[in-house]
């Protein structure tokens, strides 16, 4: 009988072929939303406040919707996320979401597949990086906000010589998923990946895929695509880890956790969103108050705390879980005195009934 001698090659060769079908297995694993509360969504719920921080290149364009291609505008004269975060101790705030990219496509952070970001302009820190170790300092837990775009209907290429020309080689949809696997890669665990804007997306990039990117690095972190206007009782993109109202409190009936997608049933707490800054002459119209806005200007102010504690404390008793409000540093990057103090007594209004 003839023997066959297997060589050390031929080895080498079976064990890489099996590495590598092992990674195309991993990379091609499709996550789903928990189908009861985990305890990751307990740890999440059990934050209860957080905090937007709105800062980005529309706080020195005046537009809360900004249109900006010049990366030098994003210049603050004294960026202090330790003070920042003081103040949200002292508010009894436990997480923080920072817009990492709002609707111009500008990154607070060095990316790799843009030149549009912090590193072309005069400021040149990584302020994610900033951001999430000024958290960490202080037990905050840090999040990410990212703004979808790619569609005909919003894409900075066209108005934005710097994009356009980088899209030439590439697409809205490869430069999402790099610059998400950045902010998950690069910044320690992410507590919660607020994504807005999905309309606005490419639409060759589901939201299963980018579901999967974020949770294929981990698997903890709260992925929730912004559901927009309405209070929860519509799932306009899945999967999601959460619901919310932006702007909008649960229905009267309350909000109701447990939803059917698919004929399965996932557990789905409520988020309510809400934002802290008034001014009369820029306003989102969003708001269930009269000139909601997300970033500070100089006419902007904070809304009367009774104001908003009413309508937070609606929310708790309609079913949601976890309050976001929305907050915002003016153009020196620090939050003013006035919303300091304010954001401060909020916060203690909130704890003294529990």
């Amino acid at each position: 009988m003839q023997k066959f001698k297997i060589k050390p090659l031929q080895v080498f060769c079976c064990i890489l072929i099996l590495i590598t079908a092992c990674r195309s297995e991993k990379k091609n694993i499709e996550y789903t939303p928990a189908t009861e509360k985990t305890e990751a969504l307990a740890s999440w719920e059990d934050l209860r406040f957080g905090a937007f921080v709105h800062f980005n290149d529309n706080t020195f364009f005046g537009k809360e919707i900004c249109k900006n291609t010049d990366p030098a505008l994003f210049n603050p004269a004294d960026l202090n996320f330790d003070d920042m975060m003081k103040t949200f101790n002292e508010a009894g705030i436990r997480y923080a979401v920072l817009t990492t990219r709002h609707t111009s496509g500008f990154c607070l952070w060095d990316s790799k597949v843009s030149s549009f970001d912090v590193a072309s302009g005069p400021f040149r820190k990584d302020v994610v990086k900033l951001f999430t170790e000024a958290c960490r300092k202080y037990n905050i837990k840090p999040c990410f906000y990212y703004c979808l775009w790619g569609k005909k209907d919003w894409n900075p290429a066209d108005w934005n010589p710097v994009i356009r020309e980088e899209l030439r080689n590439t697409s809205p949809k490869e430069i999402i998923k790099t610059q998400l696997s950045e902010l998950a890669d690069n910044y320690g665990d992410i507590c919660e990946f607020w994504l807005d804007m999905y309309c606005w997306c490419d639409t060759t990039l589901s939201t299963q895929e980018i579901y999967d990117l974020i949770k294929s690095k981990n698997k903890n972190t709260i992925v929730h695509f912004n559901q927009h206007v309405q209070d929860g009782s519509e799932i306009k993109y899945f999967p999601t880890d959460i619901l919310n109202g932006e702007e909008r409190l649960p229905p009267s009936s309350g909000h109701i956790s447990e939803r059917t997608v698919g004929g399965k049933t996932y557990y789905l707490p409520f988020e309510y969103e809400i934002t802290s800054q008034s001014c009369d002459s820029i306003s989102l119209g969003n708001g269930l108050m009269p000139g909601s806005v997300w970033f500070t200007y100089p006419g902007s102010h904070f809304y009367p705390g009774d104001s908003l504690y009413s309508y937070i404390r609606q929310s708790f008793e309609r079913g949601g879980r976890n309050i976001l409000l929305s907050t915002a540093p003016d153009k020196t990057g620090s939050y003013r005195n006035a919303d300091r103090d304010s954001l401060i007594k909020l916060g203690k209004m909130l704890y003294r009934d529990n």
